[in-house]
């Protein structure tokens, strides 16, 4: 009786202890503010429960800012003082908004023309403000123009379609979204070619197409270019062409002069995410088999869907934030295009959005302390802040990335602490290891992510690190084992002659006669 009684007892206490393990297991990494399932890749591709590093803090409308609620906005922008700008497209207007998005410090919807005449806007769709010229580009989308303004409205030039033979003059003109660089060059892109941003001179004139997509090299117009190789001149006429896809959004690093452009449309993946130049070269060229958003195209749901990245923003960490119109979700990567960290989603409840409406993703603070998503189907901006998880990943990221290897080992350890599954944090501390000279800890830990080239470079150094700690004691293992070789074989042969002499020694003979 006492037997089953303690049998059923102790039953009992494992399956108690069995429920509160699998519950702080599933509850640990999520939040309990989030809508949406906080995750991350581990290193064989499969997406793992993660700590958050940003939690949704508040949705802001227009009427939280004491104006009008937002029509249909298109774009999102901040400027070196931290001010926002919001393109309010369908009110045909841009607020000037203060760092904390709180309150509305100027609306821009009248302008003033150099010749002192009064002009609007129209259906507006992009905006960008100049560190260096501290001037404001407005790409006017149905006034098929884009105005250069001065802080307080006066329009100090008018850039309208190109009389160039470069510029197929068939083509509106009908600006999507619009940056400068550092030398004053402006670059617009436009929603009906595939040539790229139409690029500008600080003066306004046209210099030509700059950072075109790629042609993917698909089975389909590997075939094409084949028959058209072959075909004549009248069968090309009638042969569809190949015609790369036009990326829709772009933002610059106004640190390294760097545009990252951003493309949501096309049958491939190429050149979702470019990195391109001056020269107009693509830094991100040798990424052609790297996915950019989710790795599969399918989550809890089971059903497939295509990655939509609508808008891009560079941080002033150097971090990559791509926003996916399809699920809402916003995806954080560093300067190397490793990922750190996957919120939102889509829904009803603050940190989530309206599926395939999202326009525009910003961010402030050195170390990406906040990071704001524009809702063009609600109307509102969501404002993300870090954890203090996040903090860590990217205090240790910019110790990574900037080359304090040995300064970043600790808190990447410190993020392990907190999340087992963060592989980022096994390749930093494999690189921090491996630069400490720590080589046989930095094959551990590229192990664990499963990274077969610092695995290997590690391993090299390894072996000659131990080959040189123990140099003297193999020469002299070497050295016995000769000698002991050559011993061995003096004995032996010592030996074969002397069995060899004794086999050869005369029979011995009786005195006075032969033995008997």
């Amino acid at each position: 009786m006492k037997t089953n009684a303690r049998r059923r007892l102790m039953q009992s206490a494992a399956a108690v202890l069995s429920l509160l393990s699998t519950a702080s297991v599933l509850m640990l990494p999520a939040s309990a503010d989030e809508p949406y399932d906080v995750y991350n890749y581990n290193y064989l591709g499969e997406a793992v429960p993660s700590q958050a590093g940003y939690l949704a803090e508040r949705s802001v409308s227009g009427l939280d800012l004491g104006t009008k609620a937002f029509n249909a906005p298109g774009d999102l922008f901040k400027d070196e003082k931290d001010q926002f700008y919001l393109v309010d497209s369908g009110n045909n207007r841009i607020l000037k908004i203060n760092s904390e998005f709180d309150a509305v410090l100027q609306i821009y919807d009248t302008f003033t023309m150099p010749d002192g005449s009064q002009t609007k806007l129209k259906n507006p769709k992009g905006v960008f403000v100049s560190p260096d010229t501290g001037l404001m580009y407005i790409a006017d989308n149905e006034n098929a123009r884009a105005l250069v303004c001065e802080p307080d409205g006066k329009v100090v030039m008018e850039i309208t379609k190109p009389e160039s033979t470069v510029y197929d003059q068939q083509l509106t003109f009908l600006p999507q979204k619009i940056l400068c660089d550092n030398a004053g060059n402006i670059y617009i892109v436009l929603n009906n070619t595939t040539k790229g941003a139409a690029m500008f001179g600080p003066d306004g004139s046209f210099i030509g197409y700059y950072g075109a997509n790629a042609v993917a090299a698909t089975a389909t117009v590997i075939a094409n270019h084949f028959w058209n190789a072959i075909a004549s001149e009248e069968e090309k006429r009638y042969r569809s062409r190949s015609t790369p896809t036009a990326f829709d959004n772009f933002d610059i690093d106004t640190v390294k002069g760097f545009i990252y452009t951003s493309t949501s449309s096309g049958s491939t993946d190429t050149d979702i995410v470019k990195k391109v130049n001056p020269e107009g070269y693509n830094l991100f060229s040798y990424m052609s088999n790297y996915t950019w958003g989710d790795l599969f195209s399918t989550w809890y749901s089971g059903t497939s869907y295509k990655t939509k990245i609508v808008d891009i923003d560079i941080g002033d960490d150097g971090s990559i934030n791509c926003l996916d119109a399809t699920t809402g979700r916003v995806f954080q990567y560093d300067k190397e295009a490793d990922l750190l960290f996957i919120m939102g989603t889509t829904g009803d409840q603050v940190g989530a959005f309206t599926q395939g409406n999202v326009a525009a993703v910003e961010t402030k603070g050195a170390g990406c302390e906040n990071i704001y998503v524009l809702d063009a189907g609600k109307g509102t901006v969501t404002i993300f802040g870090q954890t203090v998880f996040g903090g860590i990943v990217h205090d240790a990221t910019k110790l990574y990335n900037g080359g304090y290897y040995e300064e970043a080992l600790e808190p990447w350890l410190e993020v392990l602490k907190r999340d087992g599954n963060y592989r980022r944090a096994y390749l930093g501390i494999s690189s921090a290891y491996y630069n400490m000279g720590r080589y046989k800890e930095s094959m551990e830990y590229a192990k664990k992510a499963d990274a077969s080239a610092r695995y290997n470079r590690a391993f090299e150094r390894y072996r000659s690190q131990w080959l040189r700690q123990h140099l003297t004691q193999l020469l002299i293992g070497i050295v016995l084992i000769i000698a002991g070789v050559y011993a061995l074989k003096y004995y032996l042969r010592r030996q074969q002659k002397k069995a060899l002499g004794t086999a050869k020694a005369p029979d011995h003979k009786t005195e006075g006669g032969t033995a008997s």
